[in-house]
């Protein structure tokens, strides 16, 4: 088990690499010139731009501006935004800080739904079980952000008494931040809580079929039993990686979304950025994000491993 976890912390690392190499390649490959967005002016001075061009590094070759730059993010220094001159970290973890809170919220009822609908449609067959692959169908074809705008519209519209755009800090008042973000994260949990009702359908499904819990019922114990310590446990393996793979995908579904309910989280600030060309800001969001991602996967990896004994050998 040492060896496999040291093994895909490893490939971790690289994958890391491989995307901060990958966002400063993009970011230098944008139309435009660094030193002139970090002016915020197009009427500047030759002097001046040869100036910005050395303390930015960008008179070095590029192998050189990306190692001196990977160098300072390791240290935690993620550059100065271009808009608020400001340290990237210090303004980024704010907003991460947002979107942990609302993924996290959006993770929790994608779970509870996907497993309460997938288990009713494996349980309960006939109607319930069409129903729930109608819904289920449904939801996988809609986008998240056309979801958040019909239940901006929805509630705009039949329920003006709620407050549907903004959002209250935690520490502020803990109830009114939970309701700023119920919402949202129902948009963000719908479409992965679609995958997660199909793969724990088809695996209690194919569990129920299995010789132990023909014996479990023979032996007379209940049907709760049976669910909760046969089937449950068995098919929790393929559930566990499909949950974890579309939880993690939760943090690009923000961008839009919090843009959409007014969220100052991570994906409104790369929103922002983009449309600012804060270039600093654009990759230290894109490493973070890829950062968390990765490290979700691999936290997945060493989960199923550990439900799996298979997987170590």
């Amino acid at each position: 088990m040492t060896r496999f976890v040291l093994g895909r912390l490893a490939w971790m690392v690289a994958i890391l690499l491989g995307v901060s190499l990958v966002a400063f390649l993009l970011m230098r490959a944008i139309p435009g010139d660094f030193a002139i967005a970090a002016a915020g002016s197009q009427s500047v001075a030759p002097e001046v731009l040869a100036t910005i061009r050395r303390d930015l590094g960008l008179d070095q070759p590029l192998m050189a501006q990306y190692l001196r730059w990977l160098g300072h993010a390791l240290t935690g220094d993620l550059g100065t935004s271009f808009v608020t001159r400001r340290p990237v970290l210090g303004e980024l973890l704010d907003r991460l800080a947002v979107t942990i809170q609302l993924t996290l919220l959006a993770a929790v009822i994608a779970a509870a739904m996907g497993v309460a609908t997938g288990l009713a449609a494996a349980r309960l067959r006939g109607v319930t079980d069409w129903l729930v692959r109608l819904w289920n169908g449904l939801m996988l074809a809609v986008p998240n952000y056309v979801v958040a705008t019909l239940i901006v519209l929805l509630f705009g519209l039949y329920f003006p008494q709620v407050t549907v755009l903004g959002y209250t800090p935690f520490l502020e008042n803990p109830l009114a931040n939970l309701a700023s973000l119920l919402l949202p994260a129902l948009a963000l949990a719908l479409a992965v809580s679609v995958t997660i009702a199909e793969n724990t359908r088809a695996a209690v499904l194919e569990v129920a079929n299995q010789d132990f819990v023909m014996v479990a019922r023979a032996k007379g114990l209940t049907p709760a039993t049976i669910l909760r310590d046969y089937l449950m446990r068995n098919a929790l393996t393929p559930v566990v990686t499909a949950a974890g793979l579309k939880i993690a995908a939760l943090l690009g579904g923000s961008i839009l979304v919090e843009t959409i309910f007014a969220i100052p989280g991570m994906g409104q600030y790369l929103f922002d950025s983009i449309n600012s060309r804060d270039y600093p800001v654009i990759q230290a969001i894109v490493l973070v994000a890829a950062g968390i991602v990765v490290l979700v996967n691999t936290l997945i990896d060493i989960a199923y491993a550990r439900i799996d004994a298979r997987v170590q050998m």
